[in-house]
């Protein structure tokens, strides 16, 4: 229930917020609190990940901010209140206050604007997809259902533990045992050289209680080739980079497969932007 009402909020804020469900030209990539989409004598709140059609009309209150990145071009546009803005074709444009541009990566633009396809009909559908497979009590986190670059990999889980901790199990494509251990975290971190890019796998987690019932969880996952993931790879913003620019790569990772290294990064927007509901609902996906 607590999901359910979670993602109706999320859905209603999007649509308050004056989403367009056809044919946007920018999407919202940071945004603070007193941005407004004003239609007559209504205003509307802002939200991450909006979308904005030609004609609409913002305000920006005292010390807001907003960044607005174009879907068809590497260009993000930069805002800082006061400021009355109006949404063209091809740019933003300030009646007050003053405009900030910024080059970004082409192709996170253009994985952006495949985002906005998918990202609508998940509003319209209302649903989440289900990650990790196994019997009530015993959870997989990640990876599940996933592509991975690699990238200090970490497995994780939820539930009880068994007295003398949990039994994890590594398959691969061929579902043959290729590594076993115990565990007594809810976490664990492959050797080096363990997993092989390319490569398909399985991963099983167990739990013996008490009582004598066995808990299990299973869900699978792959590695990219070495190309695939050196090019993902290529494409991660510098140390200290803006936020817009840290979401368009998020973006850009789930729009390629990468859906364990977009949690990853969704969740340290989350934490820097712990009021954003956007953020925290993708750092669960």
């Amino acid at each position: 229930m607590k999901l359910q009402k979670t993602l109706g909020l999320w859905v209603a804020g999007f649509l308050s917020a004056g989403v367009a469900l056809a044919e946007p030209v920018a999407m919202v990539t940071d945004v603070s609190d007193g941005v407004f989409t004003v239609v007559k004598d209504k205003s509307e709140k802002v939200a991450l990940l909006s979308y904005f059609e030609p004609g609409t009309t913002l305000r920006l209150n005292a010390n807001a901010h907003l960044t607005a990145t174009f879907l068809t071009k590497p260009v993000e546009y930069r805002f800082t209140g006061p400021a009355k803005l109006t949404v063209e074709k091809d740019r933003i444009v300030a009646s007050e206050g003053k405009a900030e541009t910024h080059a970004v990566s082409l192709q996170k633009t253009s994985a952006a604007k495949k985002f906005t396809v998918a990202q609508r009909e998940s509003v319209t559908q209302a649903a989440f997809e289900m990650r990790g497979a196994g019997r009530p009590g015993l959870r997989l986190d990640d990876p599940v259902d996933t592509r991975l670059t690699g990238n200090s990999l970490v497995f994780s889980w939820d539930g009880p533990r068994s007295p003398s901790g949990y039994r994890l199990s590594l398959f691969d494509e061929q579902k043959k045992l290729i590594h076993q251990t115990s565990v007594a975290s809810n976490s664990w971190a492959p050797a080096a050289g363990l997993l092989k890019a390319g490569s398909a796998y399985e991963w099983e987690v167990e739990s013996t209680l008490e009582n004598g019932e066995v808990l299990t969880a299973r869900g699978k996952f792959n590695l990219a080739d070495s190309d695939s993931a050196k090019a993902a790879q290529a494409q991660t913003p510098p140390a200290n980079s803006s936020f817009s620019a840290r979401v368009l790569h998020a973006i850009y990772l789930e729009e390629n497969g990468f859906k364990y290294d977009a949690r990853r990064l969704w969740k340290e927007l989350s934490k820097e932007r712990p009021d954003d509901m956007v953020a925290r609902e993708r750092s669960t996906r």
